[in-house]
């Protein structure tokens, strides 16, 4: 069983150990991906625009996928080195939990932290093993989404206009498909200039932009996912012209090439 077939497209878990401090900043850099993480040693900050999260072992956190942030990583009297458990996860089609409502930054409590940590533990293992075990692993995932999710802070997504959420969805689960105005309005029905101008005003870009940029945010996950295919591999799969304009589309939205950046991001670290 792929992945694929039960709308994951990525799962990564992994355990992050450094013996020094380090800094990473990602506040040009969106993330490929929602990761839930836990804090086994030493300290973290995150730093999204005003706001500051202070980590300590026993910590668990959530980063939403599309993050620009910052964050410091130290080791400490108790703690000479810095560990965290990461599980990194997207969808192939946004789920409801993810789709109508926001989940922000944020560190939340666990009530068996131990029992967490055991089935991070055994999903590690799992991911390890051929492609036949993707149910146990699936199964496990979803097992610890159905243990954290309770427990985050959910925030409607006040901000978005109903009135374009079937244009929304039609565009995040049809990605590769062609789009027109007129089509998108239909199934809003709005006149193409109201919904052109409701849809500029409540997601910042043409509903065309926006779809280009949720293609090159997946070719992104493409990349670090099978980091071996080639540019021109990436840029026929998310049927781009020709990977010259897929390399300049990209580097414009994501801020560097797609060489770069698989170079900069195959190293997982929060």
């Amino acid at each position: 069983m792929n992945f694929s077939d039960i709308n994951i497209s990525t799962l990564i878990l992994s355990k992050y150990t450094d013996k020094k401090n380090y800094h990473r900043d990602y506040s040009k850099l969106p993330r490929p991906f929602h990761s839930i993480a836990i804090m086994l040693n030493g300290t973290g900050t995150l730093v999204y625009e005003n706001l500051v999260i202070r980590l300590a072992p026993g910590d668990v956190f959530y980063i939403p996928q599309g993050s620009t942030y910052s964050s410091f990583w130290e080791t400490d009297e108790t703690s000479p080195h810095i560990s965290y458990f990461s599980m990194h996860f997207s969808f192939e089609k946004p789920p409801e939990n993810f789709y109508n409502t926001t989940y922000p930054m944020q560190k939340f409590f666990v009530d068996d932290l131990p029992f967490l940590i055991g089935k991070y533990e055994r999903l590690q293992e799992n991911l390890l093993l051929p492609a036949e075990n993707n149910f146990s692993s699936a199964a496990l995932f979803f097992e610890i989404l159905a243990t954290v999710l309770p427990k985050m802070n959910m925030a409607a997504n006040n901000q978005m206009n109903k009135k374009i959420e079937p244009a929304l969805q039609y565009i995040r689960t049809n990605p590769n498909k062609p789009v027109s105005v007129k089509h998108l309005s239909a199934l809003c029905f709005l006149s193409e200039s109201r919904f052109f101008t409701l849809f500029r005003q409540q997601v910042g870009v043409s509903p065309i932009q926006y779809r280009n940029n949720l293609l090159l945010e997946q070719a992104a996950q493409y990349i670090l996912i099978y980091p071996s295919k080639s540019i021109e591999e990436v840029a026929d799969f998310f049927n781009f012209s020709s990977s010259v304009y897929f390399i300049r589309q990209f580097k414009k939205h994501i801020g560097m090439t797609p060489y770069q950046y698989k170079q900069k991001m195959l190293d997982q670290k929060l």
